[in-house]
């Protein structure tokens, strides 16, 4: 059974996965919950006391990224990575901005919880209304709440692009891009796949960002591949 390390993105819990974990074929899924941290130093640290070296770590979105600084600062520590809907840019003025004025009002305000047009950022157009994997989403953001909303936007927002050092990496890492992800380009990820040493390329099509939720046999099915 082979174990592996799994880390979420924003606002996710383990419930993200809950269609994903079942149909892994001798796999053991260890999630890390990263939602403590307040800074990308505290989230190596939560890594750190989970892992088993060498490790298999997966990651999803935030969680993508997180495994790639962990790796970058402990290289011995991993074995193999496996990056879901996320790249190893730091983040654009625009997004800095946007992030500033999210915190400026979550610390004024009372949060009514994650909004219908911030949902179908996420999701193909198709899950729009896909009550199952909407009503998943509300709920992981629920169950987590203000506070770490708040947490994760602060601690998250001093991400600087790691690309030049997850290239030097000698390990294989498996990114796996969506097709329609309006978070994270699935062409220029499959160009920073090609540049790597040990890089491959999978996309799954008709999906958005949230490829657990939107396309899990397909993810699974890459996984029981890719993993073992």
């Amino acid at each position: 059974m082979e174990k592996i390390y799994v880390i979420s993105g924003t606002m996710c819990t383990i419930d993200l996965w809950q269609f994903v974990f079942p149909k892994f074929k001798d796999i053991q899924p260890v999630h890390i919950d990263i939602t403590p941290a307040n800074s990308f130093e505290e989230i190596n640290q939560i890594i750190l006391n989970y892992i088993e070296e060498p490790a298999t770590i997966l990651g999803f979105s935030l969680g993508g990224f997180s495994a790639m600084n962990f790796t970058i600062h402990y290289p011995k520590k991993v074995k193999k990575l496996v990056i879901v809907a996320a790249n190893s840019d730091g983040l654009s003025d625009s997004e800095i901005q946007l992030r500033r004025s999210t915190i400026d009002f979550l610390e004024k305000h009372n949060y009514k919880g994650i909004s219908q047009a911030r949902i179908q950022q996420f999701l193909h157009p198709d899950n729009y209304n896909n009550s199952e994997i909407v009503s998943i989403i509300k709920k992981m953001d629920a169950d987590l709440g203000k506070d770490v909303l708040l947490r994760q936007v602060k601690a998250t927002s001093t991400r600087l692009g790691i690309s030049q050092k997850v290239l030097k990496l000698n390990i294989p890492i498996f990114f796996i891009g969506a097709e329609n992800d309006a978070l994270v380009n699935p062409k220029k990820l499959k160009e920073f796949a090609n540049k790597a040493q040990k890089g491959t390329y999978v996309m799954v099509k008709n999906c958005g960002h949230m490829i657990p939720l939107e396309k899990p046999q397909e993810l699974a099915s890459i996984l029981n591949l890719t993993v073992n």
